[in-house]
């Protein structure tokens, strides 16, 4: 279950980009009604990202259709390691009664994908990272292995720290189910909780904890 990254001895710190990557880490399409949706995402890289300077813009292909700009941020930040929510209102109100006001980044979009509509992270333009295929379209959702993008809640697998710029087919080669009630009570459990990166092998060698 998330939330915790591996990172091998023999890659160490250098696993992680020095510079700011955006990850999809959690992921919620209602199984009843039109809400919850909406997508976590997670500050990987260890710089922080300014969003005035570098564009935040989640895309959306609609049906195998060709990409749209559904949700643009130019403001505010996203410091390194943390996790910012972008979804619908009963997310923001779970976040509120979990965490506290204002605890947890969250920004309202009345997002409308459903199971088969691709998402894709992109910063300045750059691509960081992509739910589903675009150009493609599965019928009703992407599946694999127990894992699915219709009407789950999922989130980002043990250790993965970056992005799929190219998308996928099977959502379990990077997702896990958290809940396949997420309109229910508990349905969004793991929404704010960043992944946390164990110690690198450099940080290891250094508290003396390798030979």
């Amino acid at each position: 279950m998330k939330k915790t990254i591996t990172v091998g001895i023999i890659s160490g710190a250098l696993s992680i980009s020095a510079q700011a990557a955006l990850i999809i880490s959690q992921y919620v399409e209602t199984d009843s009604g039109i809400t919850p949706k909406g997508i976590e995402l997670w500050n990987a890289g260890t710089n922080t990202i300014d969003f005035s300077a570098t564009t935040l813009t989640i895309h959306k292909g609609l049906n195998g259709l060709a990409l749209a700009t559904d949700f643009t941020l130019s403001t505010g930040s996203l410091a390194s390691g943390e996790v910012m929510v972008v979804g619908t209102f009963d997310i923001g109100d779970y976040l509120t009664n979990t965490f506290g006001v204002g605890t947890i980044q969250f920004h309202l979009e009345g997002f409308t994908f459903n199971g088969d509509d691709a998402l894709q992270v992109q910063l300045g333009g750059v691509i960081q990272d992509t739910l589903g295929m675009p150009g493609n379209d599965p019928g009703t959702e992407w599946s694999g292995s127990g894992v699915s993008t219709e009407g789950k809640n999922i989130a980002l697998k043990e250790g993965i720290s970056t992005g799929d710029t190219d998308g996928f087919t099977d959502p379990s080669e990077r997702f896990v189910t958290i809940n396949s009630s997420p309109s229910a009570t508990g349905g969004l459990s793991g929404f704010g909780i960043a992944p946390v990166p164990e110690p690198s092998s450099v940080t290891l060698i250094g508290l003396g904890f390798l030979a």
